[in-house]
């Protein structure tokens, strides 16, 4: 995902935070991948080009900006529910890459 789509989705117009947001951004990837698949060797492909994926990432990208918690007090729990509905899609339609 693109910083500038996640920057209009927050409604940021400056560039002094970009750094932040793309931290919130690998925070976010990260979660909502092993939410999906602890899997060693994943498949990328799958989530690359899931809009599933990128709702999810976004969403939690939100979440994190406007709560401004440490990464080690969140998780995908106290989320809004359209990360979590988004990972449940994900989940139901994840193929491993040993299935592909």
């Amino acid at each position: 995902m693109e910083l500038h789509l996640l920057k209009s989705h927050l409604r940021v117009d400056h560039s002094f935070e970009d750094g932040l947001i793309l931290e919130y951004q690998s925070w976010a990837e990260a979660e909502v991948k092993d939410s999906v698949s602890t899997e060693p060797l994943r498949n990328e492909d799958f989530f690359n080009t899931s809009p599933h994926f990128q709702r999810a990432v976004t969403m939690l990208v939100a979440y994190y900006f406007e709560n401004r918690l440490g990464y080690t007090e969140k998780n995908i729990d106290n989320a809004p529910n359209t990360v979590l509905s988004a990972v449940q899609k994900l989940r139901g339609n994840y193929v491993s890459v040993g299935s592909v």
